[in-house]
């Protein structure tokens, strides 16, 4: 061992690169000794040698082997971390330096080429450094990959407990969808150590999107939010449907309550935009701080999940919707429904059934319909002459006794039931309660005036399916300025303003026998003709409008009280022929009408001025009191070349 060697034997006791190079650079002969790396930089920055650094590797410039001698020129040419004087009388002994078999820098040393200088014991020096910072280098890596590896499985376990978490919360879900969102808002926060955040959802209503779910955010900087996809940092995530990790937060109107940046991700379904996870103001023992880039990973793995169960609880509300529909359409008709299959056992009960027979599904399902109809001998014989003779029976006022011992009074139709090969598989029992009758006329009356109805359940006369021409008089009524009026209040205000409007119109409507045909909007188009033709229909219209108005102005003063803004509209009537019916699909109809005068009369209220009422002609021959009405200038209405002479006007 040279005696240089013997030197850097307390090299060992040094744990830092930084401090072995600085005790190489004081041993005489080794001042001009240097090293660079360039390759696990990260690594090198954790052990202090992130100054030792080069931007590019060197070796495929020159083909360097494990050790060679370089020119004071050629060793210039690399570009390293010394600059040393071009001296002739220099030369450079340079060595790889290795990690896992791997060269990842390169150790040198400046020396004389004087061929009296002996740099035998130089060369072996290098060597032995050399092999001491491979050592010491590989020891140290061993130790960096352990803590990595370290904090990616506590990563991971993390991750894990929180999908768990996630996983539960969304299993145990029920009706109560805030409830579960604050769930799940909450995971998010307490496992990335954020101290405030929001998860927002849209409404397939009016396409905004609302806070659903709220942690540690003034209300007053979120409760008057109209939130859009179509601006800000939803924007974003509905062109991409990605997480963002936002750096600058104070550029969006919806993350201004963040001191640092903000984790924002999607819940998407079938790309579609369905909300957002917001969480920010991260937590630490100096105090707020920023998301890292496994915050993000963390988030987004977290946001995929709940994006993809998210998708899921909807196709699941899908499916309870549809059959909360179909309980409903069944249980508000008056029609009963028990299948019976071939063997006499009740396989299906709907609704009307049991509050008619006094059971529940639970009791009579896969029982033999004799034990459940004992008390009913003359229902029992009818099944069995079905079951011999397979044909449709009807019987009217057929009386029952339900299992609470009331007497009930049904219309009653049996209607044998054929699978495929034409063979009698069952019975379906279909009945009217006939008690149920005020039941029909309550909901009808939600859609027409009372008399109406009366009139209709009182006469042979019915809505039959399809449609029809029909001399109808149409009525618009919409509120001018509403998107302004309502973005300048919360939706919740918005909302109840609208319903209370809407309540006070349709009551003067309904008073003046009108029917409600839809609300759009904050439009109302209402029909007098239909289904019910009365004397003078154009005439119940303007009467109606006029009241209207008349309503109205209670309404704003009631209303002003409550710091409400005033509600002003535009009322526009036509009268002419239409085609009226049921039209839609066999799945799903509405009784409606169609045609041009139809379109008419929406762009004479489109063209009334708010307090105006603007008619037809048609209307305005039709009056019998016509006071109050003036000529009207032609005007251009959409889809028209000219400009025509349309009508009359009061305001």
């Amino acid at each position: 061992m040279s005696g240089y060697i013997a030197q850097f034997s307390s090299l060992t006791k040094l744990n830092s690169l930084q401090n072995k190079l600085d005790f190489i650079q004081k041993t005489p002969g080794f001042e001009n000794l240097g090293v660079v790396f360039y390759a696990k930089k990260t690594f090198l920055k954790s052990i202090g040698g992130s100054e030792f650094t080069a931007n590019h590797p060197i070796q495929a410039e020159i083909g360097l082997g494990d050790f060679f001698e370089l020119s004071i020129k050629q060793f210039n040419k690399l570009s390293l971390n010394r600059n040393f004087k071009n001296n002739k009388t220099f030369k450079v002994l340079l060595k790889n330096l290795f990690l896992n078999n791997e060269t990842i820098g390169y150790i040198f040393l400046k020396i004389e080429r004087n061929p009296e200088f002996n740099s035998e014991s130089k060369i072996e020096s290098i060597h032995y450094l050399a092999e001491h910072l491979d050592g010491f280098i590989g020891t140290k890596y061993s130790e960096f990959k352990a803590k990595q590896q370290g904090r990616i499985l506590s990563n991971k376990l993390l991750e894990i407990e929180s999908l768990i978490d996630l996983t539960e919360i969304i299993y145990n879900q029920n009706d109560d969808v805030a409830g579960l969102f604050e769930n799940i808002l909450y995971t998010f926060i307490s496992t990335l150590n954020a101290s405030s955040g929001m998860i927002v959802l849209k409404d397939e209503k009016s396409g905004f999107f609302n806070i659903i779910s709220i942690f540690n955010i003034p209300h007053q900087d979120s409760s008057r939010k109209i939130i859009r996809a179509s601006k800000g940092i939803l924007k974003e995530l509905n062109t991409n449907m990605t997480s963002i990790l936002v750096e600058e937060v104070k550029e969006y109107e919806l993350l201004k309550f963040a001191e640092k940046n903000s984790l924002v991700g999607p819940l998407a379904s079938n790309d579609d935009l369905r909300g957002a996870i917001i969480i920010a103001n991260k937590e630490s023992i100096s105090g707020i701080t920023r998301f890292t880039k496994e915050d993000f990973r963390l988030f987004d793995s977290l946001t995929k999940k709940v994006s993809l169960a998210y998708e899921n609880i909807k196709l699941i509300d899908s499916l309870k919707t549809s059959t909360k529909l179909v309980d409903n359409i069944m249980s508000s008709i008056t029609t009963g429904i028990i299948k019976i299959d071939v063997l006499g056992e009740i396989e299906y009960v709907n609704n009307s059934a049991e509050k008619v027979f006094g059971f529940n599904s639970d009791e009579v399902l896969n029982n033999h319909y004799m034990a459940i109809f004992m008390e009913n001998t003359d229902l029992i014989s009818l099944i069995e002459r079905i079951e011999t003779d397979p044909k449709v029976e009807y019987e009217n006022n057929f009386k029952i006794k339900n299992l609470n011992n009331e007497n009930r009074e049904i219309n009653l139709t049996l209607s044998p039931v054929f699978n495929e090969n034409n063979e009698f598989s069952g019975l379906v029992l279909a009945f009217e309660d006939l008690s149920n009758v005020n039941k029909i006329k309550s909901t009808f009356k939600k859609y027409v005036s009372e008399n109406i109805v009366d009139e209709l359940l009182n006469t042979d006369q019915s809505l039959e399916l399809g449609g029809g021409k029909n001399k109808v008089c149409i009525l618009f009524c919409d509120i001018r300025g509403f998107t302004a009026m309502s973005e300048k209040m919360n939706p919740e205000d918005v909302v109840s303003l609208l319903n209370n409007y809407f309540q006070a119109m349709i009551d003067v409507v309904f008073d003046n026998n009108g029917t409600l045909d839809k609300i759009i909007g904050d439009e109302l188009m209402v029909l007098y003709g239909v289904p019910i033709e009365s004397e003078n229909d154009p005439q119940k219209a303007v009467n109606t409008a006029k009241e209207i108005f008349i309503k109205l102005e209670e309404f704003n003063r009631e209303n002003s009280s409550k710091g409400y803004p005033e509600i002003k509209i535009g009322i526009g009537i036509n009268y002419g022929e239409v085609i009226s019916g049921n039209i839609g699909s066999d799945r799903q109809m509405n009784y409606t009408v169609i045609g041009d005068n139809v379109n008419l009369a929406a762009r004479l209220c489109s063209h009334a001025k708010p307090s105006q009422i603007v008619i037809s002609k048609s209307v305005f021959e039709k009056l019998d009191d016509k006071s109050g009405f003036k000529s009207m200038n032609p005007i251009e209405l959409k889809g028209k070349s000219k400009k025509s002479k349309i009508g009359f006007l009061m305001q």
